[in-house]
């Protein structure tokens, strides 16, 4: 099978087509996706439980506001966290977490989970483990 040597450029040309590429470490290079993609961190909503992703629960709720003007690519729920991976992002951080602290008190199933706590933090990178 032929391979081709490279012997100029750089690893820019696997970012996602909208992205800023100045060459910085931490971006987040996406091939799959068409837009730059954000990753936001949800803290301060109480301990979730595997019975908030039913339909109806905290989680639901929660990716529904973000959903409003993002495109959500993937998440993850943890026990003190929701970490979240859009694609195309239609407010900043402090918009988000606005409209998520709006959903008020008890919006969970179980009845621990508190929106109006709601911290929401995007830094430069997706960590996954």
């Amino acid at each position: 099978m032929p391979y081709q040597t490279r012997y100029a450029g750089d690893a820019n040309g696997v970012n996602n087509f909208d992205a800023t590429v100045n060459g910085a470490l931490g971006t987040i290079v996406a091939t799959g996706l068409t837009k730059s993609p954000t990753a936001l961190k949800l803290t301060g909503m109480g301990n979730f439980v595997a019975g908030e992703s039913a339909t109806g629960g905290a989680v639901e709720s929660i990716l529904r506001s973000i959903a409003i003007d993002s495109t959500i690519v993937m998440y993850q729920v943890d026990t003190a966290q929701i970490s979240v991976l859009l694609e195309a992002c239609g407010s900043d951080a402090a918009t988000i977490q606005a409209r998520i602290v709006a959903l008020g008190g008890n919006i969970g199933i179980a009845g621990n989970i508190t929106a109006s706590g709601a911290t929401v933090s995007s830094a430069a990178g997706f960590k996954l483990a």
